[in-house]
């Protein structure tokens, strides 16, 4: 009887051997790079009609089992970008998932995760429809296959990001990006109007209102001030708010020997020796890289100034993030 039931089952071939070819090369993919995502709940996509069906019918063989196995999920989106910052988040289940659609010029584009870390921003997406194309860059739209607009265009926002050019998984384009707005004033809760205007050579508009609310953080009062040996250069900084991914120190040049800002240089080193990654220094803050898998019990922040070819050490600041 059970063999009867298989034996109805229809199985289309067409399908089936393309998600079999198709998971093949995506696992030579992952096994080249030797990397382990942990999966998440409730992240994949999407499957194949062939993978759905044997699922149903309770069938399942290597070859399929190996197709289902390399469904994208959000963590492994960020690594094919390199986004260090969302695959740490994702496999720490710390990511929004939603499915936010709007449908324009007959593309259908949906916002698939997002988190919010104070001076970062994530978002992953997808994109289907039968006039998108492989070709883009150059007269068919920028290089990273889409664009994009927030709060109206408007240059108030004073936003930036890390765009992963859009890769082509099945029948959709996938994309992710990280926004960055470091802001020493953060809320709990963000809202982010966005528009994207270009996607995989269709020109278009796909609005989004997204709310968002932030991670867990710390502050620690510092009130600390840093000299060079003779004194004529100092730095008081004030404290410093540390995040999941990222840490934001603020603070304020004191005496600079009449000096401009712009020769003030910063190493942030971890207690295991680890030059850490600046991502934002301006005239009173400074906002460096954590690896929340594994976060520094401590850092060291060395201020200096380089005057013509002298350079000017202050005294290393301290920071216990434990």
């Amino acid at each position: 009887m059970e063999k009867d039931l298989y034996n109805d089952i229809e199985i289309p071939k067409q399908e089936l051997n393309f998600a079999i070819k198709k998971g093949i090369e995506r696992g030579e993919r992952f096994r080249r790079k030797r990397k382990y995502i942990r999966p998440l709940k409730r992240t994949t996509f999407f499957a194949t009609g062939a993978a759905a069906l044997l699922l149903a019918s309770g069938f399942i063989f290597t070859p399929v089992n190996q197709v289902l196995a390399q469904v994208p999920i959000i963590g492994s989106i960020y690594d094919n970008y390199q986004m260090t910052i969302g695959q740490n988040l994702a496999a720490e289940q710390l990511i929004t998932e939603m499915n936010q659609t709007v449908e324009n010029n007959g593309v259908k584009m949906s916002i698939t995760s997002i988190f919010y870390d104070g001076s970062y921003v994530g978002l992953t997406f997808k994109a289907s429809g039968d006039n998108l194309s492989d070709t883009f860059g150059g007269e068919t739209g920028p290089e990273s296959g889409y664009s994009y607009k927030m709060f109206d265009g408007k240059d108030e926002s004073g936003w930036g990001s890390t765009m992963g050019t859009i890769t082509k998984q099945g029948n959709e384009y996938v994309g992710a990006m990280i926004l960055n707005n470091p802001n020493e004033n953060s809320p709990d809760e963000l809202e982010i109007p966005i528009t994207f205007t270009h996607m995989a050579g269709v020109r278009g508009e796909w609005s989004f209102n997204l709310s968002v609310e932030k991670l867990p953080s710390r502050k620690i009062v510092l009130n600390e001030t840093m000299h060079s040996t003779n004194k004529g250069y100092s730095l008081l900084f004030h404290d410093i708010k540390i995040g999941k991914t990222n840490a934001m120190l603020t603070y304020e040049e004191l005496s600079t020997a009449g000096i401009e800002g712009e020769n003030l240089h910063f190493k942030v080193v971890s207690d295991q020796g680890e030059k850490l990654s600046l991502h934002t220094v301006s005239d009173s803050m400074l906002v460096f890289e954590i690896d929340s898998k594994n976060p520094p019990k401590y850092i060291e922040v060395i201020p200096s100034y380089d005057i013509g070819n002298e350079e000017i050490n202050l005294d290393a600041l301290k920071v216990y993030l434990n």
